[in-house]
C-alpha cells in the first residue's frame, strides 16, 4: 500500500501541533509548517513558512495526499479591533494556499477546521445544515472561508472536507489545557479559588478531547466519502455549570454567577451543542476521553 503524505499548516498552533503529533499513529508521513518559530515541547519541528507570501508559498511541494490547513488568527473581541489581520490571516491566507495548489499540477485534498461560531445557537443539537450567525468577526472568517473552499471545489477542482470544533480541551505538551472556557476555567480556580460564571451557567456546548478531536479529523479525512462534506466533531454534552462546578471541585474553589457584560451578551452566541450523527455514521466509538476522569486527572 502506498504511503500516505499530508502537509500540516499551523502546526505550532493547539490544533495544529497535536494534529501533526498524531499524524504518526495513521502512518501518514507529514511535512508541518508554521509561520512563527516557538518552543512547544513536542518533537513536531516546524518548517518557517509565510502563508501571506505567495512566493513563500512556491516552496512548498503539493505533491501529497491531504493539506490540513489550521493556519489562521482565534479570538472573539479581538478581530472587531484588528479586522485586517483577521481578514488577511484567515481569509486571504487560505486564498493563498488554494491559488497555489490551483496553480501546481497536483489536487491535494483540504482539511479545515471551522467553528460551532457559524451556527446560530439552538435548544436542539445543531445539525450541519442548521441556519447559521456571524456575531464576531472570526465566525464571518470561518463562514467565508467553508465557502471559498466550495468555489475552488467547482471550479478548480480542489477536494475539502470540513470540521466544526465546538469547545476541545486537553493538552499533552506544557501545561496550558486549551485556549478558551477550560482553560480559562482552570486557570481562576487555580490562581483566584473562584470560577466566575454570566449569568446562571445554562448554556450548554460540545466538549472534546484534544485527541479525539484529531482522532476523528484524521480518521474521516482519509475516506473517500468525506470529500465536499461538512462534519460535526462529536464530544460530550455538558452545560458551562456542570464544567465549572467539576473543575471548582477538584481545585477546591467555588463558582460565583455575575451578570453578562453588554458586549458578552451581544456576541454570545447561545446552546450550541452538537448533533453528531453525520461522522457517528463514519467512524464508531470515537470519544476515548471522558471529561469528569479527564478533571480527575489534572494536577
Amino acid at each position: 500500500m502506498k504511503l500516505k503524505k499530508s502537509i500540516v499548516l499551523g502546526a505550532n498552533g493547539y490544533l495544529g501541533l497535536h494534529l501533526a503529533h498524531y499524524m504518526s499513529n495513521y502512518g501518514i508521513e507529514t511535512e508541518v509548517f508554521d509561520s512563527v518559530s516557538k518552543e512547544t515541547g513536542s518533537t513536531v519541528h516546524c518548517k518557517l513558512v509565510n502563508i501571506l507570501d505567495m512566493l513563500d508559498l512556491q516552496r512548498i511541494d503539493w505533491n501529497v495526499d491531504y493539506v490540513f490547513h489550521f493556519a489562521g488568527l482565534t479570538g472573539t473581541y479581538n478581530g472587531f479591533d484588528r479586522y485586517p489581520e483577521y481578514i488577511k490571516a484567515n481569509e486571504a491566507g487560505l486564498l493563498n494556499v488554494l491559488t497555489s495548489i490551483r496553480n501546481s499540477p497536483y489536487r491535494p485534498h483540504l482539511i479545515f477546521p471551522s467553528s460551532r461560531l457559524v451556527y446560530k445557537g439552538s435548544e436542539i443539537p445543531i445539525v450541519e445544515d442548521a441556519p447559521k450567525e456571524a456575531k464576531t468577526v472570526y465566525a464571518a472568517n470561518k463562514i467565508a472561508c467553508e465557502l471559498l473552499l466550495e468555489a475552488y471545489r467547482n471550479a478548480f477542482d480542489i477536494g475539502y472536507t470540513i470540521f466544526r470544533i465546538c469547545v476541545p480541551y486537553g493538552n499533552i505538551f506544557g501545561t496550558n489545557y486549551s485556549y478558551g472556557t477550560i482553560g480559562f476555567f482552570i486557570d481562576q480556580a487555580r490562581k483566584h479559588g473562584l470560577i466566575k460564571l454570566y449569568g446562571d451557567g445554562s448554556l450548554r456546548r460540545t466538549f472534546t478531547h484534544v485527541q479525539d478531536v484529531c482522532n476523528q479529523i484524521i480518521t474521516v479525512s482519509l475516506k473517500e466519502i468525506s470529500k465536499g462534506e461538512i462534519y460535526n466533531i462529536e464530544g460530550e454534552n455538558y452545560s458551562l455549570k456542570e464544567v465549572a462546578l467539576l473543575i471548582a471541585e477538584k481545585y477546591g474553589a467555588k463558582v460565583e454567577f455575575t451578570d453578562w457584560p453588554e458586549m458578552d451578551l451581544r456576541i454570545e452566541s447561545g446552546h450550541t451543542v452538537f448533533d453528531s450523527k453525520k461522522i457517528n455514521a463514519i467512524i464508531q466509538r470515537s470519544l476515548s476521553m471522558k471529561f469528569s476522569n479527564w478533571v480527575n486527572d489534572l494536577k
